[in-house]
């Protein structure tokens, strides 16, 4: 009995395989009328940064699928960009300057059957890394020269830092991308002896701004010994010792673990703060703030630091806890790169963190020895604080 059903399904397995045809999953769906598109008629275009922003027409054709164009960047790169027929925009981008383009215009239905196609001449708007390098400065930085621009409309530019080796050729020692809208960084590594720096925005198409170059002579700096880095317990500051305790903020360790980092326990309002001494007096050019790393879900939320000042004292500090002999150096926020909303973050948010949060304090800010950090909010504005690491550089006095 088993072999007379094995034997009948066998043979109707055969029987469905015949009966099926090759089915092209790929074709374009829907009954083919055979007609193409009408043309589209393209009334006005709008100049936007590196393009345009096509206002058209479409065919009134009931099949209808979308308008495309097409047309070539100047490194001969072909792109075509797409609007659906719900559409009555659309926008081309990636040129390289504000030369004369032509585009090529057409309409396409569900069928892919594509309508005669137009031609049409833009003049696209400025690139955006061209408008990064109109808007570009320089300047000296402790360890060797700071940059700024602005990239208004937050398109991914990439920075590139280039200087001079022992041979003379030139080389890319520094290349930043970001989105934001203000391009701030700075490089260094340097003596302090004039150097020669070119600098080159690029942008995702290929297009490159012209060269800016510059001669800087850098400021000396060095990072300051952390391990005289020392915890200074006063009335009114706040406890760090849930998790860690002060000093394991500098044990240079700025990956994640569960003792390289200060926790705070529980508090019931902001302000808060904590102080230390950092075992010489220093003229102090920067510093890096590392959040809580372990895992992205704690970026730029819970805990970490949102907003604060950075307070100095050259002598050490009134045994009260008081802030008689504090001098305020500056104010800090800590800001996403990718400008997301809280409770997201992009890669680059990610990969800005693991590098440290930099912050340069004013040149002409005083020497000091002790430090006290005044957290005015975190980035979930809740009632506990954790930091995994500070470092500092600057300039030893004493």
């Amino acid at each position: 009995m088993k072999n007379i059903i094995s034997v009948l399904f066998i043979g109707c397995f055969f029987l469905f395989l015949g009966g099926c045809e090759d089915v092209e999953t790929r074709k374009p769906f829907g009954e083919n009328d055979g007609k193409v598109p009408g043309k589209v008629v393209i009334e006005y275009y709008a100049q936007i940064p590196g393009g345009v922003i096509l206002k058209y027409i479409a065919p009134s054709d009931a099949d209808l699928m979308y308008i495309k164009a097409k047309y070539t960047l100047d490194n001969g790169k072909q792109l075509e960009a797409r609007a659906s027929l719900y559409s009555d925009e659309l926008v081309i981008e990636g040129f390289g300057n504000t030369d004369t383009k032509t585009l090529s215009i057409s309409a396409v239905d569900r069928q892919e059957n594509e309508g005669e196609a137009i031609t049409y001449e833009v003049n696209p708007g400025i690139p955006p890394c061209v408008m990064a390098y109109e808007s570009l400065q320089t300047g000296t930085a402790f360890g060797g020269m700071a940059i700024d621009a602005d990239n208004l409309f937050q398109k991914l530019l990439y920075v590139d830092v280039l200087t001079a080796d022992s041979t003379g050729a030139w080389q890319v020692i520094n290349t930043e991308y970001t989105s934001s809208r203000k391009i701030k960084f700075s490089v260094r590594g340097f003596e302090a002896l004039p150097r020669d720096f070119r600098v080159v925005v690029r942008d995702i198409y290929g297009n490159t701004s012209p060269v800016y170059e510059t001669n800087v002579t850098p400021l000396f700096e060095e990072q300051l010994d952390l391990k005289k880095f020392r915890a200074v317990i006063l009335p009114g500051d706040l406890k760090m010792d849930v998790y860690g305790n002060i000093e394991a903020l500098f044990n240079g360790k700025n990956h994640w673990g569960e003792f390289n980092l200060s926790h705070s326990p529980d508090f019931n309002e902001f302000p808060v703060w904590f102080t230390f001494d950092m075992g010489v007096k220093a003229r102090i050019s920067r510093y890096k703030y590392w959040q809580r790393l372990d895992g992205a879900e704690w970026l730029y939320d819970h805990g970490n630091m949102k907003t604060w000042e950075v307070w100095g004292c050259v002598n050490a500090p009134d045994p009260s806890g008081s802030w008689l002999g504090w001098t305020k150096l500056m104010d800090c926020e800590s800001i996403k790169p990718s400008g997301y909303p809280f409770g997201s973050v992009s890669e680059e948010d990610i990969e800005y963190a693991k590098k440290g949060e930099e912050y340069e304090l004013p040149v002409d800010a005083p020497a000091v020895r002790y430090i006290r950090i005044k957290v005015l909010s975190t980035h979930a504005d809740k009632g506990l604080l954790h930091i995994q690491q500070l470092w500092f550089w600057g300039q030893v006095v004493e």
